[in-house]
């Protein structure tokens, strides 16, 4: 299990937030993280803008993998650091040049197999990611959103109440009237499932 998997366990029984008006903007949520430890703003935020953080580094390094660790990693260092953050911007452009400099962190690593790949990544600018990005990773929920329709039935179910309501393992073992095991087996399979159906689109 992540470090962003094991922080989302232990915040998963916070409150719900309250929106007035119908909408609380990502500053808003930061300030109650920060003066008031509020797990639920937390996992407002993740929610709200994991998957577009996602696509920004995928654009950068090219490996859904990855782009999934590193906003993880932004994720916890926000949450442990969030006492001491200093931000002069938005709390958005905050997560977005976070999740850049670690794309950027992750390909100088790579910069001995592949020299070329951060000259490239370095010269495009904020701006540039943000307005691609919109494209890159709507062609990549595309395909991910076909790789999980073409799960068996009970997987893609599990897979989803995991996903997408947020449940716990003993939860969906509970609604469903299976074993954890079975629900971790299943789990397990439809991940391996989507990865192999995305490197067929060579992701």
């Amino acid at each position: 299990m992540t470090q962003i998997s094991t922080l989302r366990q232990q915040t998963s029984k916070a409150p719900s937030i309250k929106i007035e008006g119908g909408r609380t903007s990502l500053d808003n949520l930061f300030q109650r993280v920060v003066c008031s430890d509020d797990q639920a703003a937390f996992e407002h935020i993740f929610e709200s803008t994991y998957a577009s953080l996602c696509g920004i580094s995928f654009r950068m390094t090219k490996s859904l993998e990855s782009s999934e660790e590193i906003v993880d990693d932004v994720f916890c260092s926000f949450w442990k650091n969030r006492k001491t953050i200093n931000i002069t911007t938005s709390f958005t452009l905050y997560l977005i040049a976070s999740v850049r400099n670690r794309s950027l962190d992750y390909l100088r690593k790579l910069k001995k197999e592949k020299s070329s790949t951060l000259d490239d990544a370095s010269g495009i600018t904020s701006v540039e990611i943000i307005a691609s990005d919109a494209m890159a990773y709507e062609e990549l929920k595309n395909h991910i959103t076909t790789a999980i329709q073409s799960l068996p039935r009970q997987c893609r179910l599990i897979f989803l109440m995991s996903r997408e309501q947020d449940l716990t393992y003993k939860e969906i073992s509970q609604q469903l009237g299976l074993s954890i095991k079975t629900v971790d087996t299943q789990m397990g399979r439809a991940l391996k499932h989507i990865r192999r159906e995305l490197k067929t689109y060579g992701i």
